[in-house]
């Protein structure tokens, strides 16, 4: 193996360790915690903003840039989706 080839396997296994090791504090702590209500409060607004930060850039841009027309079908057919109540 050379340098670079040990230095990859190094960092494979060093953010291994790091997944773990986070994923797995609230199972090493000794005494059961709780979240503070603002961010328990918080994270019910997460999978919505992380919906809005997929959908709308693809919406209003084309190739990084904003469109310029109002007549690309992607803006009616979100139009429609919000008006039906997104059942």
């Amino acid at each position: 193996m050379n340098q670079t080839e040990i230095w990859r396997l190094a960092v494979i296994i060093g953010l291994a360790a790091v997944t773990v090791l986070t994923r797995a504090f609230f199972y090493i702590s000794s005494k059961p915690w709780k979240l503070p209500h603002w961010a328990e409060r918080g994270l019910h607004y997460a999978p919505i903003a992380a919906l809005a930060a997929v959908i709308i850039p693809e919406t209003v841009m084309t190739q990084g840039q904003f469109i310029h027309t109002w007549q690309d079908a992607r803006l009616f057919a979100v139009a429609s989706v919000f008006s039906t109540g997104m059942d």
